[in-house]
């Protein structure tokens, strides 16, 4: 059995210039311990579809359609207070901003020993004591002293690595990682990056990575989904996506990855065009405005079919 699989998800932000289809009939599996990377450029609706699997789309949105079976559980049809027993003790979210998502008037050690005493029988002494040694398990130096520290005072990669030990505390079999390098140096990320990977593994836990650099998901994902304009164009194991790319936006994705040894020779390959307004999409296949091999066809909406065992695309010319 998956230990989370989505079902035709639609979620749609209902405001005065229309109905924003931010992800549309989505449907997605993932397996114990794997690690899925939700790839495509900003407004695509990946984080929206991170926020789905919790029930926390921000008004006006709101999940219209679809199942998120979750260890064989609908989450979407689970009361808010089951929902929320979930949430950071089963399923956990790494943001992208640290400095917002932690709350600026109480200790990291606070908030680390909050997350253990809302869902296990444990004094607030003893939730302190663990959260030190969280905050130790993410490699912050000096635990005893940070755990009493507020976010200001610390540097943005330590406050990431807080969010780390947030979302870990609970040893969780799902976690979701938002964009969590977007803010930091290329030193840092590095970092970052690795010690998610490495709590992946010992922990066994299952992930997906939020991202729109295709070479961190090169290193760090087992498989693949691209996203465009709330849908998924294209999905396979990393190794097949990147050896045999069929949709034009994942091509051109990985066209205008800088290449070792190119830096100043040639210009950046660039994919024409930008994404559409999800509020007024255009006919047919999304893409079609920005693709050059576009048909006739094309003004029909293609499904996402499987071209080879494991490798779905949503494209006609792919057929």
């Amino acid at each position: 059995m998956d230990l989370l699989d989505i079902q035709g998800l639609s979620t749609q932000f209902f405001t005065r210039t229309g109905v924003i289809k931010a992800v549309d009939n989505l449907s997605l599996r993932l397996q114990k311990g794997r690690v899925l990377g939700l790839v495509g450029e900003s407004g695509c609706g990946k984080t929206v579809t991170a926020l789905s699997i919790l029930n926390l789309v921000p008004y006006p949105g709101k999940i219209v359609t679809g199942k998120i079976l979750f260890e064989g559980r609908d989450l979407l049809a689970l009361s808010a207070a089951e929902m929320r027993a979930i949430r950071g003790a089963r399923i956990s979210m790494v943001f992208q901003e640290p400095m917002t998502a932690l709350n600026p008037v109480f200790t990291v050690g606070n908030q680390i020993a909050e997350v253990l005493t809302a869902h296990r029988k444990i004094s607030s002494k003893k939730a302190l004591d663990a959260a030190v040694e969280l905050l130790q398990s993410v490699g912050i130096p000096s635990p005893e002293k940070r755990v009493n520290e507020y976010p200001h005072q610390l540097s943005g990669g330590m406050r990431q690595r807080v969010m780390i030990a947030m979302a870990i505390a609970c040893k969780p079999s799902l976690i979701l990682a938002d964009e969590p390098t977007t803010a930091l140096d290329v030193t840092i990320q590095a970092h970052i990056l690795q010690l998610l990977a490495t709590i992946q593994k010992e922990m066994g836990m299952a992930m997906i990575l939020v991202t729109h650099d295709l070479g961190l998901i090169a290193e760090r994902a087992h498989e693949v989904a691209v996203m465009y304009a709330g849908r998924i164009v294209e999905q396979a194991e990393t190794r097949e996506l990147f050896a045999n790319p069929q949709h034009p936006y994942t091509r051109g994705l990985m066209a205008s990855i800088p290449k070792p040894g190119e830096e100043g020779r040639t210009r950046l390959r660039t994919i024409a065009g930008t994404v559409p307004r999800l509020d007024d999409l255009p006919k047919g296949c999304t893409f079609s405005p920005r693709c050059d091999i576009k048909t006739e066809r094309c003004e029909l909406e293609p499904d996402l079919v499987e071209v080879k065992r494991g490798h779905f695309v949503r494209c006609w010319e792919a057929r």
